[in-house]
């Protein structure tokens, strides 16, 4: 976990201009859902292209049952009841 802890630390400083979502994804997958909705966050507010997988990606998976998921798919336009009116 160290060298995770470590890469994961790497990332953060010298990449999250670019790679937002990627960081998201780990906080996720190690379950730490406040940091994985902090970085989601800011990898939309970044336009980052990770985003289009977003709902189906199995990193993602811990984050599912948060409410905060639901709120973050929708404000992605990528809600459920969205998708069903806009057709995609």
């Amino acid at each position: 976990m160290q060298d995770s802890d470590a890469a994961l630390a790497d990332l953060t400083k010298n990449d999250a201009e670019t790679a937002a979502f990627q960081i998201a994804e780990a906080y996720a997958y190690r379950g730490d859902k406040d940091r994985a909705f902090e970085w989601l966050e800011r990898a939309r507010r970044q336009r980052d292209p990770g985003l289009g997988n977003l709902r189906k990606d199995p990193l993602l998976e811990n984050l599912y049952g948060d409410p905060r998921w639901n709120a973050f798919l929708h404000t992605m336009g990528l809600a459920d009841d969205q998708l069903k009116t806009s057709g995609r």
